[in-house]
């Protein structure tokens, strides 16, 4: 429909001509209809603002928000989906959105896309979805059905959450419940088992001053031998359960033997070397269970990077934070196991991160680094994969204190500031509980045997 420009002519006579071919207001969407060009054109860009505003809202959502047609081919991908998945919108469009399922849910985007076919909606339902690095990350799913202006569907609107950390951490929260029950349960058969180890102790004594065979006595020596080592595992873990308050000023050496005693049926099993060097420092006032329960997590990731055997070494030596001026000790513990790859470094202390599937809970290792970080200590650790020379080594800085800080059983799970960097010990390779780099996103890599976030 043309418009024209009237122009009054002497006479009463008006001549007109077109300056403009411009659609009718019932042809522009949302436009109301109004007559006049002026209020025609107020509408069009109203409704051109408020389609521009939409667009933005789609483009900076956190969450991922796709549409495809009815065949399941993606044709629209904002940033929060290249967050998600890991893809660019350039490599996906024109692709089915099948290509992002689990092996294990495939079946269900077939049925979604049955439902979404007779115009129904499918609200938030959780399903696997295959990430671009060959990981599965769990998501929430809203599906909505897109129509045209006749009323008929012409395709799907997908709207996705990623929930794999609360998925993890309501898993890691199972498993610690889990874990606090085993170490109740633990300290009262410790402390059960204590009245007949002492029972035996004063039989076997009172057998000891009898008459008997040279080779019996032999046998009897043994048998004590043992029974005093017995009595020390229920003794250290009786102090797990009842000293994780207490503080007190003990040798590092001291706490790194009861450690190393819980885990000798293992390190024979494994047939894994030791080789101990312990410079002589001062007696540290600490935490002992805690530092305990650092070392002996640090030393069954070794043992558990070494399943046919290896050496392992353990270290105590005077230490010196140039970044704080302080001195004093440092704890090293190095394995000659299969080591980590870069993804396993860059994500070690994160809570809930962990490689052992069902039987990792993915807290151990950043309890420690909370540990250390309380007693103002540093960790820090470097590995290789090298088939020449492969192993990890962690190091913890711990400086001399006066007094030992809080250990309310709050603070392991209240977040608490990063520690600094440490004295390095390689800093091409460290990786320490304040390093960025862990944060980005991480390349494949081949799955570490050992040393996770147990």
């Amino acid at each position: 429909m043309a418009l024209s420009d009237v122009t009054p002519q002497p006479g009463g006579a008006e001549t007109s001509k077109d300056v403009i071919s411009r659609p009718s207001t019932s042809e522009v969407i949302g436009a109301s209809v109004t007559s006049g060009p002026e209020k025609l054109s107020i509408s069009g860009q109203s409704a051109e603002h408020d389609l521009a505003l939409l667009a933005a809202i789609v483009e900076s959502s956190d969450d991922a928000i796709l549409s495809c047609d009815l065949a399941g081919i993606i044709t629209s991908w904002n940033k929060g989906a290249e967050r998600v998945f890991g893809y660019a919108a350039a490599e996906i469009i024109g692709r089915p959105t099948s290509e992002m399922a689990s092996p294990n849910c495939i079946e269900d985007t077939e049925l979604v896309l049955q439902k979404i076919r007779i115009g129904q909606k499918v609200d938030h339902y959780e399903t696997l979805r295959r990430h671009k690095d060959g990981s599965d990350i769990a998501v929430s799913i809203t599906v909505s059905p897109i129509f045209d202006s006749s009323g008929n569907v012409i395709g799907a609107s997908k709207v996705s959450r990623d929930i794999t950390s609360t998925r993890r951490a309501e898993e890691a929260l199972r498993n610690a419940d889990k874990l606090a029950l085993a170490g109740r349960m633990a300290a009262s058969i410790a402390h059960e088992i204590n009245n007949p180890l002492e029972s035996i102790t004063n039989l076997l004594y009172l057998v000891e001053h009898e008459e008997i065979s040279e080779e019996a006595r032999s046998y009897l020596t043994l048998a004590q031998h043992e029974l005093a080592r017995v009595s020390h595992i229920a003794s250290q873990t009786l102090g797990f359960f009842r000293n994780s308050r207490g503080s007190a000023s003990t040798p590092l050496p001291e706490i790194i033997e009861s450690a190393l005693s819980l885990h000798l049926g293992r390190l024979s099993i494994c047939n894994v070397a030791i080789q101990k060097e312990y410079i002589s420092v001062s007696p540290f006032f600490m935490h002992q269970g805690e530092l305990r329960q650092v070392i002996v997590n640090l030393i069954g990731n070794a043992l558990d990077a070494m399943p046919n055997g290896g050496r392992l070494r353990v270290r105590v030596r005077f230490g010196f934070d140039p970044v704080t001026e302080t001195h004093g000790a440092r704890i090293v513990i190095a394995d000659t196991g299969s080591g980590m790859s870069a993804t396993t470094r860059r994500q070690l202390f994160e809570p809930f991160y962990t490689t052992k599937g069902a039987s990792g809970t993915g807290l151990g290792l950043w309890v420690s680094s909370q540990i250390i970080a309380r007693h103002k200590g540093k960790i820090s650790v470097r590995s290789s994969q090298s088939p020449s020379h492969s192993g990890t080594v962690f190091s913890i800085f711990l400086p001399y204190m006066s007094e030992a800080p809080s250990s309310e059983l709050e603070d392991v799970t209240r977040p608490h500031p990063r520690p600094r960097n440490p004295q390095p010990i390689d800093e091409k390779n460290a990786s320490e509980p304040g390093d960025e780099s862990r944060r980005t996103p991480s390349e494949p890599a081949p799955r570490s045997a050992g040393y996770n976030a147990a």
